[in-house]
C-alpha cells in the first residue's frame, strides 16, 4: 500500500504540473512563444530581474491573457497544495488531529463516505489559516481579471473538491467548518486583499509611504501572484501587463507600445 501511495503521489504531482503548464500555454500564439524562446538569457539575467522588480506593482496590473495567468496560478497552486499536505502529514498528530496509520486510498473512500462532520481543529487552523487560504484561492482569478462572483466560485471549487474532498480526505473526514469558512470568509477576505493590492498599485507600489511595506504586504496577500508578476515567471511564459509600456527592436527601428 505504501508503494502504491508513493507512486500515486508522484503521478498526482506530475499531473498537476502538466495541467497547470498546459493551461498556461493554451492561449499562447506562435509570435509570443518565439519571442519568449528568443530571449531566455535576458529573462534569466540578474540585471533584468532587478530592473523588473524595481518597477513591479508601481502601476495597476492587468494580464494580456487572463486564462494564461489563471492557468499558471493553478499550476503553482496545485504543486503548493501537494507540498502542503505532505507538510501537514509530517506535523505531530496532536497538531493536525490526523491518524497517520489510516493514511491511504482506502481511507479516502471511507472518509468521503463518512463526511462531512464537525471537526475539533484548533482556532488557528479553522478561523485563521482556512480563511487565509480561501482568500489566496480567490485572488488568483480576481487578479487575472475575473469578477468577484467567478473568483468566489473558484475559491469554493478549489477548497471543496481539490482540498477538502481531494488531498485532505486521504487523512481526515471532510469538515463542515472547512467547507463553509474557507470559501465564505476566504472570499470576503480575498476581496479585501484585492482592493488593498489595487490601492498599493495605484499609489506607485507604496503603503504608508513605504515601497518595501507595499511589496511585502502584496507578497503576503498573494504569494502566487507575486511569483508570476514580480519574480518574472509570467513574462517568461508570455504573460504581460497591458498597462505597461513595452519596447522591442525590429529592422524598422525601436517600437514602443502602450496598451490599455
Amino acid at each position: 500500500m505504501k508503494i502504491f501511495l508513493k507512486t500515486f503521489q508522484k503521478i498526482w504531482v506530475v499531473f498537476v504540473v502538466i495541467w497547470g503548464l498546459g493551461c498556461s500555454f493554451l492561449n499562447a500564439n506562435s509570435v509570443q512563444l518565439e519571442e519568449t524562446l528568443r530571449r531566455p538569457s535576458k529573462n534569466l539575467s540578474w540585471h533584468y530581474f532587478k530592473k523588473k522588480f524595481k518597477k513591479s506593482n508601481t502601476i495597476p496590473y492587468a494580464p494580456n491573457s487572463r486564462w494564461k495567468y489563471l492557468g499558471t496560478s493553478i499550476g503553482i497552486l496545485g504543486v503548493s497544495l501537494v507540498i502542503g499536505i505532505v507538510g501537514l502529514y509530517l506535523m505531530p498528530e496532536s497538531v493536525t488531529n490526523w491518524d497517520k496509520e489510516k493514511f491511504g486510498v482506502k481511507s479516502w473512500f471511507e472518509n468521503v463516505r463518512m463526511g462531512p462532520k464537525l471537526d475539533n481543529d484548533s482556532f488557528i487552523f479553522n478561523e485563521i489559516l482556512h480563511p487565509y487560504f480561501g482568500a489566496m484561492y480567490y485572488m488568483q482569478p480576481r487578479m487575472a481579471g475575473f469578477g468577484w462572483m467567478a473568483s468566489a466560485f473558484f475559491s469554493f471549487i478549489t477548497s471543496t473538491l481539490f482540498w477538502e474532498y481531494g488531498l485532505e480526505a486521504f487523512v481526515e473526514v471532510p469538515s463542515w467548518q472547512d467547507l463553509v469558512i474557507t470559501p465564505l470568509l476566504g472570499s470576503i477576505l480575498g476581496e479585501g486583499f484585492y482592493q488593498i493590492t489595487r490601492y498599493i498599485q495605484r499609489n506607485q507600489g507604496k503603503l504608508f509611504g513605504s515601497l518595501f511595506l507595499g511589496r511585502l504586504v502584496i507578497a503576503l496577500m498573494d504569494p502566487i501572484g507575486f511569483i508570476i508578476r514580480d519574480l518574472g515567471l509570467g513574462e517568461a511564459l508570455g504573460i504581460y501587463n497591458k498597462h505597461e509600456i513595452r519596447s522591442n527592436l525590429s529592422p524598422n527601428g525601436l517600437n514602443l507600445t502602450y496598451k490599455f
